[in-house]
């Protein structure tokens, strides 16, 4: 039997060994996540203005086009319930917080990070923001989410090769988006995509809505929600029911609430095909606009 034990062992052991390096590896190696809470730490007392969201805000607005101390705190599949413990757990740390950008995009009040495919991203959060881990167990490790194979060559490729994984900007920025690398506009197909099934997840997305509201109020921070512009293929194959009920809610909202602003760009003639990447997130060249747009908006207020 202790021999038993001790072959096993010599099998466990280096497995073990192999997964904790591993683990360590993959972690020190720079995200954007990283980036983000770090520079939030750092920055505390210089933020004015806080962006949150999704894609299309990671992409689609760049803090250097603002005036005021601003900084990119959305992410790709970003939802509000994790902007909403990005503001819980950031916004008594921002001494100077005035404003924060929430996009509300025609999917923004229907789906979850959680049960959403990229799912697996939900781990970032906890990891390298320090969330409460309210899901899977798995989400307490790099190497046991997704393959392990596709963790040894990105430290290979990291390590050896020097290849960064960064892709934010130092203020937070989606940088790959750009006018030479423009997709296909692919609208009728994104469009069905983010078009949901059923509303059962609205009454949990307003809910963090109406508490990111509440905390904006009682610490005298306004709220500017935003509907981010989008191509004729994408709007033209959205769902009248679900976008409409996103309309409905977002100016209830704004009209409930005093701190709150809103501005609908989905539709906006001010934006033309040589601001896109693809059919719902703008270049570099239309994030530029878009903001210094905002911007103005942001100062007259």
């Amino acid at each position: 039997m202790k021999q038993f034990f001790f072959h096993l062992l010599k099998i466990i052991v280096p497995i073990v060994l192999f997964f904790l390096v591993l683990e360590i590896a993959i972690r020190k190696i720079p995200n954007d996540y990283q980036l983000k809470k770090e520079y939030l730490n750092q920055n505390k007392n210089k933020i004015n203005t806080l962006i949150l969201g999704s894609s299309h805000t990671f992409y689609g607005l760049n803090p250097t086009y603002f005036s005021k101390n601003t900084f990119n705190a959305a992410y790709v599949s970003q939802t509000l319930d994790l902007d909403l413990e990005i503001l819980k757990t950031q916004q008594p740390k921002l001494k100077n917080l005035k404003t924060i950008i929430v996009p509300i995009s025609y999917f923004s009040l229907f789906e979850t990070l959680e049960t959403d495919v990229e799912k697996w991203r939900v781990k970032n959060y906890v990891l390298y923001y320090g969330f409460e881990n309210k899901y899977r167990f798995t989400d307490n490790f790099e190497t046991l989410n997704n393959d392990v194979s596709l963790h040894f060559k990105k430290a290979i490729k990291h390590y050896v090769l020097k290849k960064s994984y960064l892709t934010s900007s130092n203020l937070g920025f989606g940088i790959r988006f750009k006018t030479e690398n423009k997709k296909e506009f692919k609208g009728k197909f994104t469009a069905k995509k983010h078009t949901v099934k059923n509303f059962s997840l609205y009454k949990k997305n307003l809910n963090a809505l109406c508490e990111m509201i509440a905390i904006c109020r009682k610490n005298n921070i306004k709220i500017l929600f935003i509907t981010t512009p989008t191509h004729r293929s994408y709007y033209n194959n959205l769902s009248t029911i679900q976008l409409e009920k996103t309309m409905r809610t977002i100016s209830y909202l704004v009209k409930k609430n005093s701190n709150c602003s809103y501005f609908n760009f989905l539709q906006s003639n001010l934006f033309t095909n040589e601001d896109f990447y693809d059919a719902d997130h703008l270049n570099e060249a239309g994030a530029a606009k878009l903001s210094e747009y905002l911007n103005q908006k942001i100062n007259s207020q």
